[in-house]
């Protein structure tokens, strides 16, 4: 059964944006639905212009889906939400290193 959740999400676009905002949206979510699953819904569903690293392992491996959720360093491929939940999303801290939206330049 796929019950709404309310997905808060760092935006901001250095191209276009003055500053940093949260976009809430409403997604479907299928039971157990990862973090990457409800941001994957949104970009294909919503906002296509959404940035956020989607291609990852799974599994730790990549760490290409780092990011804070609920204001803790999580990975968004095993960061499991529970039915009713609300998240927030942001990128990262490296705010000298930022690209768009989710998606920071994480290299040392």
């Amino acid at each position: 059964m796929e019950e709404h959740i309310n997905v808060n999400i760092f935006r901001y676009d250095p191209d276009t944006d003055d500053a940093p905002y949260f976009k809430t949206y409403q997604v479907k979510a299928p039971e157990e639905a990862s973090v990457l699953v409800l941001l994957d819904r949104i970009q294909k569903e919503q906002d296509h212009t959404l940035s956020f690293r989607s291609y990852c392992c799974g599994l730790q491996n990549c760490q290409s889906c780092r990011m804070k959720i609920n204001q803790k360093p999580l990975f968004a491929c095993l960061t499991i939400i529970k039915p009713g939940e609300e998240i927030t999303v942001e990128p990262l801290s490296f705010p000298d290193r930022h690209i768009k939206d989710l998606v920071v330049d994480a290299k040392e």
